[in-house]
């Protein structure tokens, strides 16, 4: 399978430069492993149908997959007790990072 190209939101990106550089670097690593795979993740329900998420220790990546652009949307990353009610406030207001599918 090629590779997909993760999409990074700047504050997504501006969060993982924050992180303790060993939750950093196992961060990174998973974002590497969910570009060369994205099914590695479970699906999510609800508001964030569509979405994935990928485990990394207390932590979640929050994402979604553009098959046809051949990228991986990263939507959100924080600890398990947060994530996905900022994932669903991005999702609600429009500001997930994404671009538009194509048509």
């Amino acid at each position: 399978m090629a590779g997909y190209r993760p999409v990074i939101a700047p504050s997504v990106a501006d969060r993982i430069r924050r992180l303790a550089p060993e939750l950093k670097r196992a961060v990174r690593e998973a974002i590497r492993l969910i570009g060369t795979d994205p099914r590695r993740g479970e699906a999510l329900e609800r508001e964030l149908e569509g979405y994935l998420k990928f485990r990394v220790r207390r932590y979640r990546i929050v994402y979604r997959v553009d098959r046809a652009a051949k990228t991986v949307a990263i939507v959100a990353i924080g600890h398990r007790s947060s994530v996905y009610e900022e994932a669903s406030d991005r999702v609600r207001a429009g500001t997930t990072g994404e671009r538009e599918p194509r048509r």
